[in-house]
């Protein structure tokens, strides 16, 4: 993944803005304090653990040997957890945000829903885009949110990168791009479970993915229409993630999310 840490440190919004609608997403390193990250990581492994202690080998993420759907998209209530809201909902997120729709961070608001995941070993997402997942705004925003260290071979997030304006892509975006699933992404949306199979629908054109390993307190900006999908999660250890999305307060919303949150600090 191209890294666009520097950029951002240095407040180039027009730049940022260049490469997002060029690529379809935006690598930024330490936007978030790593030890509020890993405590909101502890805190929702310390959950799981109580709710499912069958899965854990201790309280350290390690899962037994041939566990599958821990779940985490359903416990909403671990979302709203304050030590998990104030990374998710943290104030330099929407400063970030902010900077992206060039507007002020009281302009912003992202979803009470969080995309909370938790992938055991040998589980990945499919090859998708988040148009079909949530409407509402056309420039809505997703942010993914490793929750502690995720390397490539744990099931980092790959993204199809200039697939949101490929012309060889137009044909999976006027078709796939432009359906929509199950209410708040809890039905599988994905365009195919295999990378790989991309290449089908774009014939002779190369698809290129970018990946990279992450630290706790990196994040990824992605357009709504741009693919993506994660590796599979080849470690003992659980790989715990989520999605936000954002966008700004005056434009539509998606009708089936009805809770919208501002800026703590607003």
């Amino acid at each position: 993944m191209l890294d666009s840490t520097q950029l951002f440190k240095q407040q180039q919004a027009p730049e940022l803005r260049e490469r997002l609608a060029r690529d379809g997403y935006l690598l930024l390193r330490q936007v978030l304090n790593p030890a509020d990250v890993l405590q909101a990581r502890a805190f929702l492994l310390r959950e799981l653990c109580k709710a499912k202690p069958a899965c854990f080998e201790n309280t350290e993420g390690k899962l037994v040997h041939g566990t599958r759907n821990v779940g985490l998209l359903h416990r909403q209530d671990l979302g709203k957890g304050p030590l998990v809201r104030k990374v998710l909902e943290s104030p330099k997120l929407f400063a970030l945000m902010a900077l992206l729709y060039n507007c002020q961070a009281t302009q912003i608001v992202t979803t009470g829903y969080k995309w909370l995941r938790a992938v055991a070993q040998g589980e990945f997402t499919g090859v998708h885009s988040d148009n079909v997942f949530v409407g509402g705004s056309p420039d809505l925003l997703t942010l993914w949110l490793p929750l502690g260290r995720v390397e490539v071979e744990q099931g980092a997030l790959l993204i199809c990168s200039g697939s949101h304006r490929s012309r060889a892509f137009a044909p999976v975006r006027e078709t796939y791009g432009a359906s929509q699933v199950g209410e708040n992404g809890r039905e599988s949306g994905w365009l195919t479970d295999n990378g790989a199979d991309v290449a089908t629908h774009v014939g002779r054109y190369g698809v290129t993915w970018a990946t990279t390993n992450f630290q706790p307190g990196d994040v990824v900006v992605l357009r709504r229409d741009v693919l993506h999908m994660s590796a599979t999660n080849k470690w003992a250890d659980v790989r715990i993630s989520c999605d936000t999305r954002w966008q700004p307060a005056d434009d539509t919303r998606d009708s089936r999310l009805n809770e919208w949150r501002c800026c703590p600090e607003a």
